[in-house]
């Protein structure tokens, strides 16, 4: 599916990059806090959150599409919480607790968000638009000091969801030509739900998946 969406951003840009004279391109990284993760509530994470993680991206931006200024954002983040359940190792003569290993699970996301862009001023801009998220949730145990033998298990969840997001964004130019680069901040929230699990042989008539995300990100670009 990831290599689906790449190809259509890849298409999108393209497409518009031939058609319209003036494009903007940048990449970026910064900080992102979950304030709310459905995750957090499984009895499987114990006492162990997704909240804050690293994260990069890169941004397409035309100013005029249709009549439209849209930005197509795309942006990755993979957060891993080491041992979330912890199991214990007995001797095959008694109950005696003799080692133990742990579980972990990691959240990978990728974001895209679509949205149509307008000016504050020369330097800050705002947006808001349509979000499409595809997530990985992976439950995982790899031990190999089990005395002889190595126990190795994982478990994939595969989904995807839809949202809306909302964005200020600050852009200063490092130059004064025509083509020029430039260095851009941006703070965006995003909310999401769940549409789609490819949920195989698991029951799931009572689960979804919710994020409510805060990006600060900064970045480089060049307009051409």
């Amino acid at each position: 599916m990831m290599k689906k969406c790449t190809l259509i951003l890849i298409a999108l840009i393209t497409t518009c990059s031939n058609v319209f004279a003036q494009n903007k391109v940048s990449i970026n990284f910064g900080y992102g806090y979950y304030l709310k993760n459905s995750e957090n509530s499984l009895k499987v994470m114990g006492d162990k959150k997704f909240q804050s993680h690293w994260f990069y991206g890169f941004a397409f931006q035309r100013d005029d599409i249709l009549g439209l200024n849209l930005i197509i954002d795309y942006s990755y983040h993979q957060i891993t919480k080491k041992d979330v359940l912890m199991f214990v190792r007995t001797s095959s003569a008694s109950p005696e607790v003799i080692g133990s290993f742990g579980s972990d699970m990691s959240l990978i996301s990728h974001n895209i968000d679509v949205d149509y862009t307008g000016k504050i001023n020369e330097y800050f801009s705002y947006g808001i638009g349509p979000s499409f998220v595809i997530v990985n949730r992976i439950f995982k145990i790899d031990e190999n000091n089990l005395e002889g033998y190595n126990l190795s298990f994982e478990d994939r969840l595969a989904s995807s969801g839809l949202g809306a997001n909302v964005f200020f964004d600050f852009t200063f130019p490092l130059n004064e030509t025509k083509n020029f680069f430039f260095i851009t901040s941006k703070l965006k929230l995003r909310y999401t739900h769940s549409i789609w699990f490819d949920k195989g042989i698991r029951n799931l008539d009572n689960y979804n998946q919710e994020f409510i995300t805060l990006h600060l990100s900064l970045g480089v670009g060049y307009s051409f």
